[in-house]
């Protein structure tokens, strides 16, 4: 029976995917950061191989590195039937072993969709973007997409149990995902508890539940771990056309650069 408690994702792979499969908003994105399409791209805690399968569609060698064996095994199925697994590397490791990663030095490690934030210690997400900064060669970019915790966004994700999504399946069937939040402030952290409620067309119910600890990071933050890795030309913006960052901002957009 698998550990929910060290791999709280191995019995939301396919849940996982009908949420987060129709997102597309971050890829033109980070095709763009990059001119050569043969350059070399870590994806850090790259799940089950959303991004990883536009990126090899455009040519880039990409390693995706993961934790959980469940998600890279849904993402070798997924590249195999989307006939690109000849461009991907999976790795299975965690983000702190990024300098590990086969396919380096790379020119840009992807930190997407509030990946660093799974990492529920400050000094797990230091060690994370230290180990970046040696798997990147010399002029290498870091790119990452985090929650912007605003005290309006923190209130509203702790203050009561939430339906964050509903989709429909092709089977007729329809889920509803439910989330509940404990807030530690000194610690940064979101003990989170998720339900997916699939309802059958006849009226069935069958309940998956996980659980796991996020960590957020504020923009300050961001940027002096950043800078403490050896990282330059920091920059924090607020969405991917790289408007502004402020207390508006949903997301953290940040990059920074190994010096040449």
């Amino acid at each position: 029976m698998t550990d929910l408690t060290t791999d709280p994702y191995a019995n939301i792979v396919e849940l996982y995917d009908q949420e987060h499969d129709p997102y597309d908003e971050d890829i033109e994105f980070y095709v763009g950061l990059l001119e050569d399409p043969t350059s070399r791209i870590l994806e850090m805690g790259a799940g089950s191989g959303r991004l990883l399968v536009e990126l090899a569609r455009e040519g880039f060698h990409v390693t995706g590195l993961d934790s959980s064996a469940p998600m890279l095994a849904q993402a070798k199925r997924r590249l195999l039937e989307e006939g690109v697994s000849r461009n991907v590397t999976l790795f299975e490791g965690t983000m702190q072993e990024a300098a590990k990663a086969p396919g380096g030095p790379f020119d840009l490690v992807i930190f997407s969709l509030n990946a660093l934030m799974h990492l529920p210690s400050q000094e797990e997400q230091r060690d994370a973007i230290a180990a970046s900064f040696a798997a990147l060669r010399k002029g290498g970019i870091i790119v990452f997409d985090c929650m912007n915790p605003t005290l309006e966004q923190l209130h509203y994700l702790t203050s009561k149990q939430h339906l964050e999504a509903s989709w429909e399946n092709e089977d007729g069937s329809t889920t509803d995902k439910w989330s509940h939040r404990d807030l530690d402030s000194v610690e940064q952290t979101l003990d989170t508890v998720l339900y997916y409620d699939t309802t059958t067309p006849d009226g069935a119910l069958r309940r998956v539940r996980t659980q796991f600890v996020l960590r957020y990071v504020t923009p300050s933050e961001l940027k002096l771990l950043l800078n403490l890795a050896g990282f330059t030309n920091v920059g924090l913006f607020g969405s991917f056309a790289l408007d502004e960052l402020s207390d508006n901002s949903d997301r953290i957009i940040a990059l920074a650069q190994v010096p040449a």
